[in-house]
């Protein structure tokens, strides 16, 4: 989705419903109404309210015909980084699946930056660190929407998402079998290199 068609909640629930009859729609919906609350007034790089981010990334999921846990993971994935909601009240108010998908992406954050020696030992702490191979999914989709959405960055903060993106996440995307959005990361990779 782009700028000018922002990803809304009822998109997201909509595609869930379509393939996850069954879905806690009830659990999407607070996940999304914490995230707004607690990143109102945050914006993008692009000026775009930081919501926007987080939906995206949600579409992603639902595009992938994603669970209803982790699209609401998705959702909260960086509620506990950026603002003041803390991983117990994540779990207080969604469960313990949820917190720990949260809990997992936050730490796949703070990996060390690479070079070139440390690229294979980085790839499998990203695995060995996710006990639930769903971390490493919303980590891929929170990577893809914010490589379509690099243009707003600096030319060289541009260049240097791009060899990471190459060196790390397109080859795990791979590895887990994930072709589509290896795929495009590679694509945008290489446009910005």
């Amino acid at each position: 989705m782009s700028e000018m068609n922002p990803v809304t909640i009822d998109m997201i629930l909509e595609a869930v419903k379509s393939y996850q009859p069954n879905a806690d729609a009830d659990l999407i919906r607070r996940a999304y109404e914490l995230a707004d609350a607690a990143h109102k007034g945050q914006k993008r790089v692009s000026g775009e309210d930081y919501i926007s981010h987080p939906l995206a990334v949600a579409k992603i999921l639902t595009d992938l015909q994603i669970d209803d846990i982790t699209i609401s993971a998705a959702i909260l994935h960086d509620v506990v980084e950026d603002t003041l909601i803390t991983l117990p009240d994540i779990e207080y108010i969604f469960g313990a699946d949820v917190r720990k998908l949260v809990d997992g992406v936050t730490k796949l954050r703070n990996l060390p930056r690479t070079d070139s020696k440390k690229i294979e030992n980085i790839r499998k702490m990203v695995v060995a660190m996710s006990e639930d191979i769903r971390v490493v999914i919303i980590k891929l989709a929170d990577r893809l929407h914010n490589m379509r959405t690099l243009k707003y960055m600096t030319p060289a903060k541009q260049l240097e998402k791009s060899k990471e993106t190459l060196e790390i996440f397109a080859t795990i995307a791979h590895r887990i079998g994930m072709s589509k959005i290896k795929t495009e990361l590679e694509d945008i990779s290489f446009r910005y290199l």
